[in-house]
């Protein structure tokens, strides 16, 4: 993870580091882990979209005003995330796929582009089936690539954050918080998008659904010092808050992956919130394990 200074509200993603870092992260990770099979299955995914990433075809940048996001109607249209899960399918290492996924990479090879469109417009509308969740992590994957790319190439200067609690690229939700330090002894929280990994400032222990400031509480494991949950009573919604001088090798994406006990605890009580794309691999993997 890169570190921010005083003055970076916005961090657009490096496409030479991104997708490699989060499966070194993920590969880290899954040893002894619960979900062991399930982590190690997500590096192989994250493996195969650096790959993919490289050379992409210019695609193309929609016009946009200056500090608004990019269109997600627009960059959908654009097929660029199709060349790039074209190229995730054919390099992914398939010995580390569980039957569901390979199952499911065979099927999309097969598929039009038209049927391709469809499962991008449920994905981005957020109506996936449990059916089609093993193709749904191809998907997302190969989305992530096409807007990572996209992301990079805007200028930061023009984008503005505005507390706001989405994405001031592509406007997709976070998958979750970091705290380094700087500033005031609490240090800064930035946010990281969910699908093309644009990090920006966020006011702390504020609610990043309803902007709410009032009945927010925390929820953590025994023992753990690096995370924490912020739950807000106002809307029931949670995130997720890592704290990055616990735990210095922290990829925001690859460790909420790898904390979705914490999302059983607060889901418990209650809470909930937009989950992590490549949650949908647990519905296509049940026991987590190859």
């Amino acid at each position: 993870m890169g570190s921010f200074a005083e003055s970076d509200p916005v961090k657009l993603p490096d496409l030479l580091t991104v997708f490699a870092k989060r499966a070194e992260r993920l590969v880290a990770l899954a040893p002894g882990h619960e979900l062991e099979g399930f982590l190690k299955m997500i590096a192989a995914l994250v493996a195969a979209q650096h790959a993919a990433i490289a050379g992409l075809p210019p695609g193309m940048l929609p016009g946009r005003a200056a500090g608004a996001p990019l269109d997600p109607v627009t960059l959908k249209r654009d097929e660029t995330w199709r060349v790039a899960l074209a190229r995730i399918l054919e390099r992914i290492d398939v010995a580390a796929l569980p039957e569901p996924a390979q199952q499911a990479r065979a099927a999309l090879a097969a598929m039009s582009a038209g049927d391709l469109e469809v499962l991008a417009d449920r994905f981005l509308s957020g109506d996936v089936k449990p059916g089609q969740a093993a193709e749904m992590v191809f998907v997302a994957a190969a989305l992530q690539v096409a807007w990572t790319r996209m992301a990079a190439l805007l200028d930061a200067a023009q984008l503005d954050p505005d507390d706001a609690g989405e994405c001031p690229a592509c406007g997709s939700p976070p998958v979750a918080g970091m705290i380094a330090p700087g500033g005031t002894k609490f240090g800064h929280r930035h946010l990281h998008c969910s699908l093309c990994a644009t990090s920006w400032r966020y006011v702390r222990t504020r609610c990043v659904h309803c902007g709410s400031t009032d009945k927010i509480s925390f929820r953590q494991f025994a023992g753990t010092s690096y995370l924490r949950a912020e739950c807000c009573q106002a809307c029931q919604g949670y995130s997720k808050v890592f704290y990055v001088e616990s735990a210095r090798t922290l990829e925001p994406l690859a460790d909420d992956l790898a904390s979705l006990g914490l999302d059983v605890l607060v889901g418990e009580e209650g809470f909930s919130r937009v989950a992590n794309p490549f949650v949908l691999g647990v519905m296509a993997e049940p026991d987590g394990n190859n």
